[in-house]
C-alpha cells in the first residue's frame, strides 16, 4: 500500500505542502508586504477554503486506498506469510 501514485495524489501532495507553508508567519506577512493587505486578504481568504477542501480529499484518498489495500489481500493467499 502506497508504492504506486498517480497524478491526483501528487498534485494534492503538492498542494497541501504549500498549505502547510503558507500556514507560517512569514508567509502572511510577506504576502501583504508584496500584494497588499486588502489584496492578500481576498487571496487568503480564498486559500484558506481551498486548503480545508485538499486535506478533506487527501483523507478520502487515504480511506479508500485503505479499503482498496483490504479488499485486494482478502482472498490472497499470502496475507499472513512471506
Amino acid at each position: 500500500m502506497g508504492q504506486f501514485r498517480n497524478g491526483a495524489r501528487t498534485f494534492l501532495n503538492i498542494l497541501a505542502h504549500a498549505c502547510k507553508l503558507s500556514r507560517l508567519p512569514g508567509f502572511v506577512n510577506g504576502g501583504r508586504a508584496i500584494l497588499g493587505t486588502d489584496d492578500f486578504n481576498t487571496l487568503y481568504a480564498l486559500w484558506v477554503p481551498l486548503c480545508s477542501f485538499v486535506d478533506t480529499l487527501i483523507a478520502l484518498d487515504n480511506y479508500y486506498n485503505q479499503i482498496d489495500y483490504v479488499e485486494e489481500t482478502a482472498g490472497s493467499e499470502d496475507v499472513g506469510g512471506i
